[in-house]
């Protein structure tokens, strides 16, 4: 499916820099670049996949613009699956500036976000899950993060989806073939569960149990720290990004807002969030604050809520424990360095169940290590993940294999009880549809707009 226009883009980081690559894709390009382009060679042959010296020169041709390297990728040998020239230019914004306003006059467009990847999409460049995967390495947050992303680029993900409906036609042909039969007979015949229904069960389950571990490297485990006012949240989050990101001082409810800051432990990006104290709000501030806390802990991989040892258990701290009864907990007790004024092991039957009980000492770094080694464990990331194998790194996909997994799940409990085998491969089919939304073969335009705007430019 080949685009009308022609659009261009920078596709470098805008700023200073070295160089800056400006790209043009589409019908126009080489003509466009002939226009613009003085070589500095007059036998410039616009062979493809080659670079060319020269300048860039405004369109009337007497003011240059910048010496430039230039290539042209003939279609369908380049990323879009279009013509593509790409313009190595000096990386300042204003030579960025005067070259792209020189392209839009030559009937160039300025390229939506991901426009290019959407193109590559659509002239078959790449499936759909490749074209994310390229965004994902290219926001990766750790090593592992990209690894996967590169092992999706390549098609690892595409490969075994490809398998799953394999297996899902093979078992769908099957049942059709029974369907076909009955017509001939006066006797409806059970079909007999295709072998492939249970295959495909178990490579899906094995897709979506990679998800959890996945999901650390690539988005980062969210922690959210809470407790009430004055406790060290604070000082916990300043301790161990190792820089003062919140301010810290005597006055309760001095954090109004929610702070965040990432920091990696382990080779995994750690994504935490210091939080106001939970007590009852003294202003209409103060409780916009709170109410955050309790939309940010719905939504934590890890919380972690904080006790203060040094004076007694109050109230507010069971009621922050009370609303924590479930997910990954730990429970850290803080200023571990002043004289306890309780402890916590003759109330143990207060922490939630499966909480991680830790000591530590925010202001002195105590206990830190223990804790960093404690949000790793609760992540569900694994140092030894094989980062080439197929793994669901993205939730579209994981939601999409878990409707598909149910709809093979219902046909299979259809054929069981017997039913007439319409009813498994009418399910059969629609595992096949929501399989089709990972790699691109049954989309909506809604939904690919969704996809690529979330891209950057130039990509």
């Amino acid at each position: 499916m080949l685009r009308q226009d022609t659009i261009a883009a920078l596709s470098t980081p805008f700023g200073l820099s070295g160089i800056g690559i400006i790209r043009i894709s589409g019908p126009g390009a080489l003509e466009t670049a002939r226009r613009i382009f003085k070589p500095s060679n007059k036998n410039c042959s616009w062979e493809s996949h080659h670079l060319y010296h020269g300048d860039i020169v405004s369109t009337g041709g007497q003011t240059i613009l910048d010496e430039v390297l230039i290539s042209f990728m003939r279609k369908p040998n380049s990323f879009t699956g279009e013509d593509i020239i790409e313009i190595n230019c000096h990386g300042n914004p204003l030579i960025i500036g005067s070259i792209l306003t020189q392209l839009q006059e030559l009937g160039c467009r300025l390229a939506r976000p991901g426009e290019f990847s959407e193109r590559a999409f659509l002239n078959n460049r790449m499936d759909l899950s490749q074209a994310e995967a390229l965004a994902a390495m290219i926001s990766a947050k750790s090593g592992k993060a990209y690894a996967m992303g590169l092992s999706q680029l390549k098609g690892s993900l595409t490969k075994e989806i490809e398998n799953l409906r394999s297996l899902l036609i093979d078992a769908l042909a099957g049942l059709e073939a029974a369907i076909d039969f009955t017509e001939d007979t006066s006797r409806e015949k059970i079909p007999e569960m295709p072998p492939q229904i249970d295959q495909a069960l178990e490579c899906m389950q094995l897709l979506l149990s990679s998800y959890r571990a996945a999901k650390a490297y690539t988005e980062g485990v969210n922690v959210v720290i809470t407790g009430k006012p004055n406790v060290g949240k604070s000082s916990l989050l300043n301790a161990l990004t190792g820089r003062k990101k919140a301010i810290v001082t005597d006055i309760p409810g001095t954090t109004r807002d929610l702070i965040t800051d990432t920091i990696h432990i382990g080779g995994i990006p750690v994504n935490l969030m210091d939080t106001a104290g939970i007590r009852e709000p003294q202003n209409l501030i103060e409780k916009e604050g709170i109410s955050l806390v309790w939309e940010s802990l719905a939504d934590a991989d890890v919380v972690i809520i904080m006790l203060d040892v040094s004076k007694p258990l109050t109230d507010e701290d069971r009621i922050i424990i009370d609303k924590n009864q479930s997910g990954n907990i730990i429970v850290a007790m803080n200023k571990i360095d002043l004289p306890p004024a309780w402890e916590m092991e003759a109330n143990e039957h207060l922490l939630p169940p499966g909480a991680k009980m830790i000591h530590i000492s925010a202001k002195a770094g105590t206990g830190l290590d223990h804790l960093k080694r404690t949000l790793i464990d609760l992540s569900g990331s694994d140092e030894n993940i094989n980062t080439g194998r197929a793994m669901i790194t993205n939730l579209r996909h994981k939601l999409a294999i878990e409707k598909a997994y149910k709809n093979i799940q219902t046909a299979k409990e259809s054929i069981v009880h017997g039913m007439s085998a319409e009813f498994a491969a009418f399910d059969l089919r629609e595992a096949l549809d929501n399989l089709d939304e990972i790699t691109g073969k049954k989309i909506n335009d809604e939904i690919l707009d969704k996809i690529f705007s979330s891209f950057c430019i130039g990509k």
